[in-house]
């Protein structure tokens, strides 16, 4: 068990390290590399256009932050039901999962089309 946590311990540091080479290349961009490009400012971080717009923003950000959780949830049935070897009550319980997701896409794509149509209606 010892071995393991160390091998695993080894692998982590590796992949730490290779990524901070990167990751100091990124960084060593200039500071005009996030400029605006036509104006040359440095980005506001303020939020930009109407109260609608913002609201809109936020609510199609939600919306795809569940449909990604609808998406991890068909993986995870998907996985279940392939690792179920006859079970039935995995297999099951794999399908309620699957209805269940596909549901909530469906749902969450009806959300998404009412909320982009209630936007184009008011301008």
């Amino acid at each position: 068990m010892k071995k393991i946590a160390q091998k695993i311990a080894a692998q982590t540091g590796a992949a730490l390290g290779a990524t901070t080479l990167f990751v100091s290349t990124a960084f060593a961009q200039s500071a005009s590399f996030f400029d605006n490009p036509q104006t040359g400012a440095a980005p506001n971080v303020a939020a930009q256009g109407t109260l609608g717009q913002n609201i809109t923003n936020l609510i199609n950000f939600f919306l795809g932050l569940l449909g990604l959780i609808a998406v991890a949830m068909l993986i995870y049935a998907g996985v279940l039901m392939v690792t179920a070897g006859g079970n039935e009550d995995q297999t099951g319980k794999a399908k309620k999962i699957i209805t269940y997701a596909v549901i909530g896409i469906v749902i969450i794509l009806l959300s998404y089309t009412i909320v982009t149509f209630i936007t184009s209606a008011l301008g």
